[in-house]
């Protein structure tokens, strides 16, 4: 049986037991199939979800219309869902989709809207995610422009440990900048 106040306190970090019944009583538990896709980019976010396990990867659409991988979810308590900020009326800005069979925890938008008006420490958690999200956005940028496909293969293999083995390597190749063909003579390398 899933222990939702334990994980609102283990993987999220909230302290406050209000917090964490309000949180309960408006989420629910949301199994996701393979390749089941829990947002599509450009649809309205009306709830937010949360990795309780499986692994996700989040994608959008470039320029030439070819689909590039954003991230990688997998850890329990990250949030499947990328949004710039909590609103009504605010679309994703990617699709997520469940790369292995995953169950994610969803809290509707309006019930996480009050509650980070109302209490201080979902405000700080929220402010919390943001600050994580940026300095993720920041790094990745970083390494795409400053590495060599090798140095990004590695950086990816330590700041993603066991990832690797989990998604396809075609993925892994759209999330570092490079062609699989780039890929693959790196692990031949």
């Amino acid at each position: 049986m899933f222990d939702q106040d334990a994980f609102w306190k283990r993987y999220i970090g909230l302290r406050d037991p209000e917090a964490v019944t309000a949180l309960e009583s408006c989420s629910y538990i949301r199994n996701v199939e393979k390749g089941e896709k829990i947002i599509r980019e450009g649809d309205i976010v009306t709830e937010v979800a949360f990795i309780i396990s499986g692994v996700l990867k989040a994608v959008y659409i470039d320029q030439y219309g070819k689909e590039k991988v954003y991230c990688f979810g997998y850890i329990p308590g990250e949030a499947a869902i990328s949004v710039t900020h909590l609103g009504i009326g605010i679309k994703s800005i990617c699709t997520v989709e469940a790369i292995s069979e995953s169950v994610v925890l969803c809290v509707p938008m309006t019930c996480l809207i009050k509650l980070t008006k109302d209490n201080l420490d979902v405000a700080r958690i929220y402010n919390k995610m943001l600050s994580i999200s940026l300095k993720k956005v920041i790094e990745h940028n970083r390494i795409l422009s400053d590495y060599e496909v090798q140095e990004r293969y590695q950086w990816f293999l330590e700041t993603y440990p066991g990832l690797f083995e989990l998604v396809r390597k075609k993925d892994v190749a759209s999330f570092l900048g490079m062609t699989p063909e780039s890929l693959s003579r790196v692990l031949k390398a």
